[in-house]
C-alpha cells in the first residue's frame, strides 16, 4: 500500500513525519504544497483540511504527524500498509514523567492509578531529598530517614508496575503539537500524550576562586555524603536557610569545629536555629560573604569579606559545605516554556505550564517552598491535570 505525505517548506510537523517515516524505513510519496497552489487545492479538497502535514495510505486520509505516531504506537499503521509481520516499536504512552523525586513519583502513583500508560525518565531516584539525612515535617512522621522515605515512596510506584528509563539523561525534547517526543542522550525517543516535567534542582554554586578547583577534595554540596570524612575536622558551611543549618547539625557529632558564614541573617527555622546556636561547637557569622577557597590539592582555608565593613578575613579549615540554595533544572525547557528569572518554569494552580498538555510540578516551578510535602502534592496536581487534559482531548 502506497504512503503519500503533502507537506510544505518551513513546516516543524512535516519535517518531524518524515523523518519518523524515514527511522522506520516506511517509503514515502512526498508533494510539497504551498498554500493557494493547485495542489494544495486539490489537498484541501480530498481532506477538507488546510493543515500540514495530511497523509494517505492508498486513498485513506488519515491524518497528520500526531496521527501517524498514534497509528504506529498501535499497530494500525503497519495493517493498513499490509505489513502485517511488522511490529510496533514505539509505544505511545499516556505520560511521560521527567524525574523520579517526590514529585515525579507522587505524579505517577496518580496518572497510573488513572489507568494512564505511563514512563517515568530519570537519571537517579529520590531527586534532592536524597541530599538529606532526616526529614522531621513530613505527616505522618515525626522523623523519618530520607533514604527510608524516598524507598517507601520508590516501592510505592513499584507496585504499580509503572515503566521506568533511570540513569539517562534527555538530550533532546519537543514539547509541541499533541504527540510530545522526548529523545534521550544515546539516541533512543518516547512519545507521549502528555509530559510532566519533575526535573527538580540542582545545588547552587559559591562561584568563587578554589570551589571548582577543591571539588572533592573538601569542598562538598552534600554533607549528609561527606560529613563522616571530616572526623574531628574545622570545617565551614556556607549559607543560612535551612539546608545549611540542616549540614551543620549532620556535622556537630563529626567536627571539631564548625564555622557558619552566611551572606544575610540565618533565614532556616527557628528549630533548626536554636539547635545551632546551643551545640557549643558553631561559630556563626551573618553578612559576610565568601571571597575564595583556599588550598593547594586539599582545602586549606576560606576566606570572607565582611558587608559591614569590608575587612576580609580568613579561617583555617579542612572542609568547606556549600548549602546556598538550589538552581533549578529547567536548562532544556528555557527557550521552550516560560521561566522567572530564577529559570523555574511558571505554572498556574493546575501546574500547567502554558503549552498544551505539558505540566510541571516540584522544585523545577516557581510554586514557593520547596518541601517534599509541596513536592508531592504539586505532583499529584500535575499528574490530576494531565488526565483532565487528555480527557479534553477525546
Amino acid at each position: 500500500m502506497n504512503l503519500l505525505i503533502y507537506t510544505m517548506y518551513g513546516c516543524p510537523f512535516c519535517l518531524h513525519a518524515k523523518a519518523f517515516l524515514q527511522e522506520r524505513d516506511i517509503p514515502f510519496q512526498e508533494i510539497v504544497v504551498t498554500p493557494g497552489s493547485e495542489e494544495w487545492g486539490r489537498m484541501r479538497e480530498k481532506t477538507g483540511s488546510g493543515s500540514l502535514p495530511q497523509i494517505f495510505i492508498g486513498e485513506e486520509n488519515v491524518g497528520g504527524y500526531a496521527h501517524l505516531v498514534h497509528l504506529e504506537a498501535t499497530g494500525a499503521l503497519y495493517e493498513k500498509l499490509g505489513q502485517t509481520w511488522r511490529k510496533s516499536d514505539t509505544p505511545l504512552y499516556d505520560a511521560i514523567i521527567l524525574g523520579a523525586g517526590p514529585a515525579g513519583l507522587s505524579a505517577a502513583i496518580y496518572t497510573i492509578r488513572k489507568l494512564m500508560k505511563t514512563l517515568i525518565i530519570s537519571k537517579d531516584v529520590g531527586g534532592q531529598v536524597t541530599w538529606t539525612n532526616d526529614v522531621d515535617n513530613y505527616l505522618g512522621f515525626s522523623q523519618v530517614n530520607a533514604a527510608e522515605l524516598v524507598a517507601k515512596f520508590e516501592s510505592h510506584v513499584k507496585t504499580f508496575g509503572v515503566e521506568r528509563v533511570i540513569g539517562k539523561n534527555v538530550g533532546a525534547i519537543d514539547l509541541a503539537g499533541r504527540i510530545k517526543r522526548v529523545t534521550l542522550e544515546d539516541g533512543k525517543t518516547y512519545y507521549g500524550k502528555t509530559v510532566v516535567i519533575a526535573t527538580g534542582g540542582s545545588h547552587r554554586p559559591l562561584n568563587v576562586p578554589g570551589e571548582k578547583e577543591l571539588l572533592a577534595k573538601g569542598v562538598s554540596y552534600c554533607s549528609t555524603c561527606d560529613a563522616p570524612l571530616f572526623d574531628d575536622a574545622d570545617v565551614a558551611v556556607v549559607g543560612g536557610g535551612n539546608s545549611a543549618l540542616e549540614a551543620v547539625l549532620d556535622l556537630v557529632n563529626i567536627a571539631r569545629r564548625i564555622y557558619l558564614i552566611s551572606l544575610t541573617p540565618l533565614t532556616g527555622d527557628s528549630f533548626y536555629q536554636e539547635k545551632v546556636r546551643h551545640s557549643g561547637k558553631v561559630e556563626i557569622f551573618t553578612e559576610c560573604r565568601p571571597t575564595r577557597i583556599l588550598g593547594d590539592n586539599m582545602v586549606q582555608g576560606i576566606e570572607y569579606q565582611s558587608l559591614k565593613t569590608g575587612e576580609i578575613h580568613t579561617i583555617d579549615v579542612e572542609g568547606v559545605f556549600v548549602e546556598i540554595g538550589l538552581l533549578p533544572n529547567s536548562s532544556i525547557f528555557i527557550d521552550t516554556l516560560a521561566t522567572n528569572r530564577k529559570g523555574e518554569i511558571l505554572v498556574d494552580k493546575e501546574c500547567r505550564t502554558g503549552m498544551a498538555g505539558v505540566f510541571a510540578c516540584g522544585d523545577v516551578t516557581d510554586v514557593p517552598y520547596k518541601q517534599v510535602v509541596v513536592a508531592v502534592g504539586e505532583g499529584a496536581k500535575a499528574a490530576l491535570s494531565a488526565y483532565e487534559y487528555l480527557l479534553n482531548q477525546k
